[in-house]
C-alpha cells in the first residue's frame, strides 16, 4: 500500500513538474511574441513616420520643380523671340525696355533645391530598409542619381551664361540702366541710368549674340525635358507614398 502511495506522489510530482515546465515554455513563447509584437508596431512606427515625412519633401519637390520649368520655359520663349529678329539687317520696332526685358530673362536661370531632409536622413542613417515596399526603395535609390543629372545641366548654363553671354553684353547694353529697367528693387537705390545708350540694333545684328541666344535656348529645352521627366518621377513617388499611407 505505501509503495503504491509513493507511486501516486511521485507520479503528481512529475506530472506538476510537466505543468510547470509547460507553463515556463508557453510563458517565454508568450514573452518573445509579446516583444516581436511590440517591436513590429515600434517598426510601423518608424516607417510611418519616415514615409509622411518623405511625402512631405517631395510634394514641396515637386512644387520647387514647377517652379523650375516654368522659368526655364520663359528663358526659351524669350529666346525665341530674340532669335527672329537678329540678323545681319535687323531692325527693331520694340522699345528698349522691351528688349530689356527679354534680355534679363536669359540672364540667369533657376537651380532647384529639393527638400530632401527625411531622404537625407534615411540615406545617411543606412535606414531605408525600414520601408517595406521593394517598389518605394527602388525608386528611391535612383532618385540622387536624377537630382544630380538636374544640378549638371544647371551648372552648364550657368557657366555658359556667366563666361559666353553676359560679358558679350557689356558691350552694347548699360548693365546699370538695363537692371533698373527690369529690377523693381532697384529703384530703391539713389542709382541713375547710364549716359551711355542701349546700343541693341547693333547687338541684335551681331552673329555672336545670335549664336548666345541660341546656345541659352538649347539650354533651357534640355533643363525643361530633364525636370519634366524628374518632376514625373517625384509624382510617382507621392502616389507610392500616400499608397503606403493608406
Amino acid at each position: 500500500m505505501w509503495r503504491r502511495m509513493s507511486e501516486g506522489v511521485r507520479g503528481r510530482e512529475r506530472g506538476r513538474i510537466i505543468f510547470e515546465g509547460v507553463l515556463i515554455v508557453l510563458s517565454i513563447l508568450l514573452a518573445f511574441g509579446i516583444e516581436a509584437w511590440w517591436s513590429e508596431r515600434g517598426d510601423r512606427r518608424a516607417e510611418i513616420e519616415a514615409l509622411q515625412g518623405l511625402h512631405e519633401d517631395f510634394v514641396q519637390t515637386v512644387d520647387r520643380l514647377a517652379e523650375a520649368g516654368s522659368e526655364h520655359e520663359q528663358i526659351r520663349v524669350a529666346s525665341v523671340r530674340l532669335l527672329s529678329m537678329t540678323g545681319p539687317n535687323a531692325e527693331t520696332s520694340d522699345t528698349d525696355l522691351t528688349l530689356d526685358s527679354l534680355v534679363m530673362t536669359l540672364i540667369g536661370g533657376p537651380i532647384v533645391f529639393p527638400v530632401m531632409a527625411t531622404y537625407d536622413a534615411l540615406i545617411a542613417s543606412g535606414q531605408v530598409d525600414i520601408l517595406s515596399s521593394g517598389e518605394l526603395r527602388r525608386v528611391l535609390g535612383s532618385w540622387a542619381a536624377s537630382m544630380a543629372d538636374l544640378a549638371q545641366l544647371e551648372r552648364e548654363a550657368r557657366a555658359q551664361m556667366d563666361q559666353r553671354f553676359l560679358p558679350f553684353l557689356w558691350d552694347y547694353i548699360p548693365i546699370v540702366t538695363l537692371d533698373l529697367n527690369t529690377l523693381p528693387a532697384y529703384e530703391e537705390y539713389t542709382l541713375e541710368r547710364s549716359r551711355f545708350p542701349s546700343r541693341y540694333r547693333e547687338l541684335l545684328r551681331s552673329l555672336r549674340f545670335e549664336n548666345a541666344v541660341e546656345e541659352r535656348m538649347n539650354s533651357s529645352r534640355n533643363a525643361i525635358e530633364s525636370v519634366t521627366d524628374i518632376t514625373d518621377a517625384a509624382e510617382s513617388i507621392v502616389l507610392l507614398l500616400e499608397t503606403e499611407l493608406r
